[in-house]
């Protein structure tokens, strides 16, 4: 690639709680990329709106590469919701320079690949295992003396919408009864 400087614009987006914490925790964020050698030369913080139960803010910041590799290595790094390039309008990249970025892109999306089915699988077995404990906790109150379904749903600190599912498994693998007031083991 021809040794221009590349000029772009980015967006940098948080979501958390609390308000001011993500707020500061953007501009922490950007004052660590300029320590680390990211020639930023604008840069420009919203106030944190309400995003559900969370906060959500941005910052759009201007700054300038020496090529396309630290242009790319931050993209990687820094992960910005939007990428604009300013200048040059015109960028040309050899075939192995564009073969180095297509395998550092794939290495990454291998890389996040691999992270989410180990989560999934994880989430799967804690799911598992959560939900064998909720259901001998069931079973261990029913041990106690037959419940109704809404007695249930206020000794475990559920509903009894939340808690029916619940229930009919249990009943469908016989490890309790419904005698169509209450249950018992």
């Amino acid at each position: 690639m021809e040794s221009k400087q590349i000029y772009a614009r980015f967006i940098l987006e948080i979501l958390g709680a609390p308000k001011e914490y993500i707020e500061q925790t953007l501009k922490e964020y950007v004052a660590k990329l300029k320590k680390e050698g990211v020639e930023i030369k604008k840069e420009k913080f919203e106030e944190a709106k309400p995003a559900d139960k969370l906060f959500s803010t941005f910052a759009e910041i201007e700054a300038q590469f020496q090529d396309i590799n630290d242009l790319l290595s931050f993209c990687f790094e820094a992960l910005p919701s939007s990428v604009e390039i300013i200048e040059p309008l015109e960028l040309k990249i050899n075939a192995p320079q564009l073969t180095g970025f297509l395998n550092d892109l794939q290495a990454r999306l291998h890389e996040a690949d691999l992270i989410i089915k180990s989560t999934e699988a994880h989430n799967k077995i804690l799911d598992l295992n959560a939900t064998a404990v909720f259901n001998n906790f069931v079973t261990h109150l029913l041990k106690q003396g037959p419940k109704t379904e809404q007695e249930l749903a206020e000794e475990t600190g559920t509903t009894a919408k939340e808690l029916k599912p619940f229930l009919k498994k249990l009943e469908q693998n016989n490890k309790i009864k419904f005698d169509g007031t209450k249950y018992t083991t």
